[in-house]
């Protein structure tokens, strides 16, 4: 007995999970019918945009077997992104950053704070010189201290440069934080068929 198809030429007629008659783009879904069912479909159980376009034909292909289509838990059943361990080893190396952001940010507040000791320090001595009349050796032991506190604060204010170039790259917790909450956030994504929906059993 000879098989038929509905058509429009690059769409098929099948039937879908709720018992309508839909078009799709895969010929494999198409339904195959005896003559008299295709037109009785084709005139009676098609939408009335449908009707027009569509037209039933012979067709030479056997009956094709039932295809499953993948359902929502097949579709969750795949890799799981934070138990890989190619992911993990990248996960590890995003913490060893976040230990540098929040290490640099412990370092920066230390510096900020022995800074500001440094240069209340550095204007008593100023000051100190202004208000004294020193002699000599009283005045080579001022220079000294001063001396000394301006290269302490030197070094404090090169450290504090470095670090500075450090946070700016945004190499911060939050900014780890968020790669995380990305990652994790691949695990819960879902499947959005593109055009044949047929497959997809949700």
């Amino acid at each position: 007995m000879a098989n038929y198809v509905i058509t429009d030429g690059t769409r098929w007629i099948m039937k879908d999970r709720n018992g309508k008659y839909v078009p799709t783009s895969c010929e494999s879904f198409a339904d195959i019918f005896s003559k008299k069912q295709a037109e009785n479909i084709q005139k009676c159980s098609l939408a009335k945009a449908l009707r027009g376009v569509f037209y039933v034909e012979k067709t030479s292909e056997e009956v094709p077997k039932e295809i499953k289509p993948a359902t929502d838990k097949e579709l969750k059943d795949t890799e799981k992104v934070l138990v890989s361990e190619n992911i993990q080893c990248w996960l590890d190396k995003i913490s060893d950053l976040n230990g540098l952001a929040s290490d640099a940010l412990r370092r920066k507040e230390e510096l900020n704070q022995k800074l500001s000791n440094i240069d209340k320090e550095i204007c008593d001595l100023l000051h100190y010189i202004e208000f004294c009349n020193l002699n000599a050796a009283q005045g080579y032991k001022v220079y000294k201290m001063l001396k000394e506190r301006r290269i302490i604060r030197r070094s404090i204010k090169n450290e504090l440069s470095v670090l500075n170039i450090i946070l700016s790259k945004k190499i911060s917790e939050t900014a780890t934080d968020e790669i995380n909450r990305c990652v994790a956030g691949m695990d819960k994504r879902f499947y959005e068929p593109r055009v044949l929906k047929e497959l997809f059993d949700f």
